[in-house]
């Protein structure tokens, strides 16, 4: 494949990738609206009373947090597909998602393995783990593109000088 080609190539998947990572924050902090609103109050039934006010804070706190990490890293990706130069900054936060996403779904398939005589909503958890693994195959994509796409731009500018 032609070098030019498969920057374009590269170009493409990390715009497409940015929209799916952006697409990702929006599922998890509309599915955490949503268990908020059709679970209610059980959502919240370990909490104590009078500490209830501040779990609730906690949890929006961090959804939106959640959410806005997911809305940067997904914008850095579809700027750096689109031409523009990004740190590498972004790269790293993926590389920590990714691990930790690595480590959820090790621990769901461990759980379904020892437990599954015990899970609640096994259609549920199914689908969670294959949207989890979806979620790390975006990333580690997103990191090999990023990567790929900026050694052929450094490439690229070692023939422009010589």
């Amino acid at each position: 494949m032609r070098l030019g080609a498969k920057k374009r190539r590269l170009e493409n998947n990390l715009v497409t990738l940015g929209t799916g990572i952006i697409a990702f924050g929006l599922w998890a902090f509309i599915k955490l609206l949503l268990t908020v609103i059709f679970v209610g109050s059980a959502y919240f039934e370990d909490t104590a009373e009078e500490d209830r006010l501040v779990a609730v804070i906690a949890t929006w706190v961090v959804a939106i947090l959640n959410l806005l990490m997911y809305v940067w890293l997904g914008f850095s990706a579809r700027a750096e597909g689109k031409g523009k130069q990004k740190k590498p900054f972004y790269l790293i936060i993926v590389g920590m998602i990714s691990l930790y996403s690595i480590t959820v779904i090790l621990l769901e398939a461990y759980y379904l393995l020892t437990e599954f005589n015990h899970i609640e909503d096994t259609l549920t958890f199914f689908v969670t783990i294959i949207i989890d693994v979806t979620r790390m195959i975006f990333l580690i994509e997103l990191i090999y593109s990023s990567v790929s796409l900026r050694i052929i731009k450094k490439n690229e500018r070692k023939e422009a000088a010589a």
